[in-house]
């Protein structure tokens, strides 16, 4: 099937050069310089693949959801809470009490406190809930690289699609001034002839209108050119030229569509993140389920506390107190708790997570689903832009060949100018449609690639440092 698209594909490009702007002429002329000097769709890919920032951001998050299994896995280790304190109080009295004895008018207390401790705790058992929390976690996390996949997938794809936006833009603008020129040529002709009497006005009249028309759509295409330059822009932080080198096409493909379906459904990465969501879905259950179950706790704590008191009384022989105590506390707790009923909440908690994982389940079935619908139509869009290459070839040869007949029956005389250039338009149609069924199989066919989940930088092995989040999986995993 490759080899027969690339046979028709090299046919296309030899057909004989009738007119000038033929459409042989016109994609010959596209530069074919190597790869390190011409912007290459793989060029397009790696920059897409190492600047996008929608993916950039998509992949930081990933990295950033590694946490979630630290954060689960802290139920397996010991809490451990150093608790110091310093207190100080003042307390003053005045009066004007009297007795033989003594003359008190006013007393003054003060205190001080200071304590400090340390309290180690660690969970022996709380109903699997660490277990399945970590569980979930790492499917959870393993979800999102299938996530991660996915967009890396889309990111491609849409740099392919600008990548040939811009070849066919560039190539139909080519097409368009040829044909440009040579309804200059007409129209200059038209006019030569009307002045020695051998044309007549309308014939001059409709070939400034068919001028006209091939300068409208020129400036037309020029400003899509602009654009298509901007979005590629956006999307591999490239700066597009008019140096592009033709792509080919890509390696592996599937050449059955039952084999591309078993790929799909094996590689693609929506299922596989559907698949990593249910399981992930299942451990939450057995998560919330640990709350029902007995949870066993050991607690050793040691604390020191240091009293300070000084009593004075302000007169002759008022008595002056002053104390220092200090209490040194340690225990060790085994504590066992039971539930016996939380309101309905949990047992609430884990119905909700039972229908979550049925939910999930039912997302493979529908991921699947689709993926088997996007393969299908993406073959068959493959096929049928094979086939119109082949058809839009055999209508271009068959406009250059009438064209040229219709010029030679008007110098003739059985044909008039506007026979010539209705000629013409047909010509510039096919070949038109010749382009852009080129841009549509060379799309459908990495569209078929991602489709089976092969659109990715190591498959095309593209020349960029691959996204690995797994080694900087295992580094979190093993922080605390």
């Amino acid at each position: 099937m490759i080899k027969t698209a690339c046979f028709l594909y090299s046919s296309a490009l030899s057909l004989s050069a009738i007119l000038a702007f033929s459409a042989s002429d016109v994609f010959a002329s596209i530069p074919t310089v190597p790869a390190a000097k011409g912007l290459t769709i793989q060029d397009a890919m790696s920059g897409a693949y190492k600047n996008n920032q929608d993916l950039l951001e998509k992949r930081q998050s990933v990295l950033a959801g590694h946490e979630q299994y630290v954060q689960a896995a802290a139920g397996w280790r010991p809490k451990v809470r150093l608790d110091a304190s310093v207190t100080g109080s003042q307390t003053i009295n005045s009066g004007d009490a009297k007795n033989t004895e003594s003359f008190q008018t006013s007393s003054e207390s003060t205190a001080n406190t200071r304590a400090g401790g340390i309290t180690f705790s660690q969970n022996l058992f709380n109903g699997g809930a660490t277990v399945a929390a970590t569980e979930g976690a790492d499917k959870g996390i393993r979800a999102a690289w299938a996530s991660v996949r996915a967009a890396e997938q889309e990111t491609l794809l849409g740099s392919v699609a600008a990548f040939l936006d811009l070849l066919s833009l560039q190539t139909k603008i080519k097409l368009l001034e040829a044909a440009e020129q040579a309804n200059k040529k007409n129209l200059e002709a038209a006019e030569e002839k009307l002045k020695i009497g051998e044309e007549t006005m309308t014939q001059v009249a409709n070939a400034e209108a068919k001028l006209a028309d091939i300068t409208a759509q020129l400036q037309t295409t020029r400003a899509e050119l602009e654009g298509a330059k901007a979005t590629f822009m956006r999307l591999t932080s490239i700066q597009a030229s008019s140096d592009l080198t033709k792509p080919d096409l890509p390696k592996n493909l599937p050449m059955i569509l039952e084999n591309a379906i078993q790929l799909g459904l094996e590689q693609n990465p929506a299922v596989i993140a559907a698949q990593f969501e249910h399981l992930a879905a299942k451990a939450e259950i057995d998560k919330v389920a640990g709350g029902l179950f007995p949870q066993v706790d050991f607690e050793a704590s040691s604390a020191r506390q240091e009293s300070l008191s000084h009593n004075d009384y302000n007169n002759i022989n008022g008595p002056v107190t002053r104390s220092n105590n200090y209490n040194t506390n340690n225990s060790i707790v085994l504590k066992v708790s039971v539930p016996l009923y939380e309101g309905g909440a949990i047992r609430s908690q884990k119905r909700q997570a039972h229908e979550v994982s049925v939910q999930k389940r039912i997302a493979i079935e529908k991921a699947r689903n689709t993926t088997r619908e996007q393969i299908t139509q993406s073959w068959q869009k493959f096929q049928a832009a094979k086939s119109n290459i082949e058809n839009y070839q055999k209508q271009v040869k068959a406009s250059e060949i009438s064209l040229e007949g219709t010029k030679q029956e008007m110098a003739v005389g059985t044909k008039i100018l506007l026979d010539v250039l209705d000629a013409q338009t047909a010509l510039l149609e096919a070949q038109m449609k010749f382009v852009e069924a080129e841009k549509t199989y060379f799309l459908e066919c990495f569209r078929l690639l991602a489709t089976t989940g092969q659109l990715n930088a190591q498959f095309l092995k593209l020349p960029v440092d691959y996204f690995n989040p797994e080694s900087h999986y295992q580094m979190t995993s093993e922080r605390f």
